[in-house]
């Protein structure tokens, strides 16, 4: 089992992207206390549930780089003190856009995992991806990730659907493969920002599953123009064993999941971070087993089954979606993902596509031929029999 925890360092951001999730308008760094004891509680509780072997550590924002290289060094050093029986790994989620030669051989001195936000060719990412200027990132984190690749680093990007670019999502696959990137692709959400400018850039859940299904069918007939996706890899998973593959379809994700903002405020995801309503507890008062085990943290964590969803065909591999979706959308945590029929679309969909190669939902074939398994089948199962670690890419 991983435990994974959302750092934000700060909620400040050098950019002003139009569709901004972020809900908190305080602007702190983190300060040194408050990061000793997310790492020390972090890992106490790790150490204390003995079914979590990996510790993930996402550095999130905000832009987590405002915090500086020393930050990030003081983290590092934390980490050193303590004992952790399970293994620790960093991520960066970035907009890239900070990122210099000596911030890179930080990060590749401290094997971080690194994601980037970018969301596609430049004509569509600078649509909403802007400074405070009005002036398109693109070239700014094209320029990073050539940084990371020279530095030997994977590089993932995150992509965000919006109306600006849903109906290219064709163009936007074959950029992202023509430049080696693995990506994760999520839907807008009802927060911060985008709040605001909901009813002009956000999708509603069909177009969600438009878009999504078109890119997925470019993923799962390619051959030689291939790059890995975690969102088409995960679901595609969930669906051949019969189980949830992904925090947003876990029943009960809030259990390994959580967040903490710059004033070391716990959140059961990133997401909800600035959420007061939200807030589970503190972690400079109380332990992360005490804030879980609190009046609030037992309510993220045992959310009700949808009356709907207990009838769904694919209940057991969604749970009624994304928690902290459902929480923004509808205010509660005990009802169903606002992309729900479009997430039944995406299954329904995917099981579709792997009958048609003979694979069939809940009972995949081993990855040989021996059996007379149909050759076309191989290059979708080599895509998921491949990733079998992941790196968690966070919405920025």
């Amino acid at each position: 089992m991983r435990l994974v925890n959302v750092v934000k360092p700060t909620h400040i951001c050098n950019l002003a992207c139009e569709y901004c999730y972020n809900d908190d308008v305080r602007k702190p760094i983190m300060s040194d206390a408050t990061l000793r004891n997310v790492i020390a509680k972090t890992i106490d509780y790790a150490n204390a549930t003995p079914v979590v072997k990996d510790i993930d550590f996402i550095w999130h924002g905000g832009e987590p780089t405002v915090a500086g290289i020393d930050f990030f060094a003081r983290a590092i050093q934390y980490q050193s003190e303590c004992d952790p029986r399970a293994t620790v790994t960093n991520h960066l989620q970035t907009n890239g856009t900070l990122l210099n030669k000596k911030w890179i051989r930080f990060l590749k001195r401290h094997d971080f995992k690194i994601s980037l936000s970018l969301d596609g060719p430049q004509e569509i990412n600078d649509t909403y991806r802007v400074t405070r200027a009005g002036i398109g990132t693109f070239d700014k984190v094209m320029s990073s990730i050539e940084l990371l690749k020279l530095g030997g680093f994977p590089v993932g990007i995150c992509l965000v659907l919006s109306k600006a670019n849903i109906h290219r999502v064709e163009e936007i696959y074959d950029f992202l493969v023509s430049h080696e990137l693995g990506f994760n692709v999520i839907p807008m959400t009802m927060s911060g920002a985008a709040r605001d400018r909901y009813q002009d850039l956000g999708i509603n859940a069909d177009e969600y599953a438009d878009a999504w299904i078109r890119m997925y069918d470019r993923w799962f007939e390619s051959r030689a123009a291939y790059t890995y996706c975690q969102d088409f890899v995960l679901k595609t998973r969930a669906i051949l064993y019969g189980k949830p593959a992904d925090c947003i379809s876990m029943a009960n994700c809030a259990n390994f999941n959580l967040s903490v903002d710059p004033v070391g405020d716990v959140y059961s995801c990133a997401s909800l971070s600035g959420n007061l309503a939200a807030r589970l507890g503190n972690i400079d008062e109380n332990s992360i087993g005490g804030i879980l085990d609190g009046q609030r943290g037992r309510e993220f964590r045992a959310r009700d089954v949808d009356a709907q969803c207990a009838k769904c065909k694919w209940q057991h591999v969604c749970h009624g979606g994304c928690l902290s979706r459902a929480y923004k959308f509808h205010g509660s945590v005990h009802t169903r993902d606002f992309y729900c029929p479009g997430l039944f679309r995406i299954y329904e969909h995917i099981e579709c596509r792997l009958a048609e190669r003979g694979i069939h939902a809940g009972h995949p074939h081993p990855w040989h031929l021996s059996d007379g398994l149909d050759p076309s089948v191989l290059p979708v199962t080599r895509k998921i029999s491949s990733a079998l670690r992941v790196i968690p890419i966070q919405s920025i």
